[in-house]
């Protein structure tokens, strides 16, 4: 029985800091998240994979991952690998949205354009490396209001973060390699997710045999096609049960057509009932990968 990918950890804040430096070469396996994450990378030998999609990364690149993107670092070898991450509640932007600032527009850009890196030049760069500086310096700081004076150079830093790309159409990175059948078979898997997905209608609308798919597929992602489709699809059924639809109407609006064997899957993954999908607060580590 193959393991689900695992969702790490459970974010209770609007949004989350990570400052880390190490020299850890360790495999680590593809995962999502319930919330949006921004990763700054600063030094070391990196690729990022998100949803079959590799970028080789330099300094001062900016990674984009959105919730319930599949994603991993590949770090090369013992170089120290440097980042700020930062996680991201989806109710934190809709909070600024209804205040009348869409600054989750730059996520949005990126989701278009169907790319997760972004690449500023040196001078735009140097504009928001102070503000990550003083993000950096807010994770150790006990001065006098050090939270607010955090979340306020973090809306800092997502308004340049904004004005920067608006500004800039050619700062978006496509990504260095990916194999092109993978990419194929990803794509057509998300756009047809709730309808009636089998391996076999896969290989037919990209005209490959079945067990040639299936191979690839398992040697390029460590994953099989159907426990790729089943986890997307139980990341659905959670938005839509969080956003107060029924559970038999998630069930069925995300792609299932067994509700017994979602019932069993979803409380597999998540570890509770999908009738307790609205109110769980997961005690789970967050890890910053």
């Amino acid at each position: 029985m193959e393991h689900t990918y695992p969702k790490t950890g459970y974010l209770k804040n609007d949004f989350k800091l990570f400052y880390l430096t190490d020299t850890s070469s360790s495999d680590i396996q593809y995962h999502y998240h319930d919330f949006h994450k921004l990763l700054i990378f600063l030094r070391g030998n990196v690729s990022y994979s998100v949803e079959g999609r590799l970028y080789s990364l330099q300094p001062k690149d900016i990674v984009f991952v959105h919730a319930g993107e599949f994603h991993k670092p590949i770090i090369h070898d013992h170089s120290p690998y440097e980042r700020l991450i930062i996680y991201i509640s989806p109710n934190y932007f809709a909070v600024l949205s209804e205040m009348g600032y869409d600054l989750f527009s730059c996520f949005q850009k990126m989701q278009k354009q169907e790319t997760n890196l972004l690449r500023f030049s040196e001078n735009d760069t140097t504009k928001l490396s102070s503000i990550t500086k003083e993000l950096v310096s807010s994770l150790h700081s006990t001065q006098f209001a050090a939270s607010l004076w955090q979340r306020t150079k973090f809306i800092e830093y997502l308004i340049q973060l904004n004005r920067l790309l608006l500004d800039n159409e050619d700062t978006l990175m496509t990504e260095i390699s990916s194999h092109p059948i993978i990419r194929k078979i990803l794509h057509y898997i998300n756009e047809h997710l709730t309808e009636e997905l089998t391996i076999d209608h896969i290989a037919e609308q990209i005209f490959l045999n079945r067990s040639y798919i299936m191979h690839l597929f398992k040697d390029e992602t460590g994953s099989s096609i159907g426990k790729y489709i089943t986890e997307k699809r139980l990341f659905l059924a959670k938005q839509y049960i969080s956003a107060g639809d029924s559970v038999t109407d998630a069930c069925f609006k995300s792609g299932f057509n067994n509700y017994s064997s979602f019932y069993h899957a979803y409380k597999t993954k998540y570890g509770s009932s999908p009738k307790t999908a609205a109110s769980d607060i997961l005690p789970a580590h967050i890890y910053p990968e």
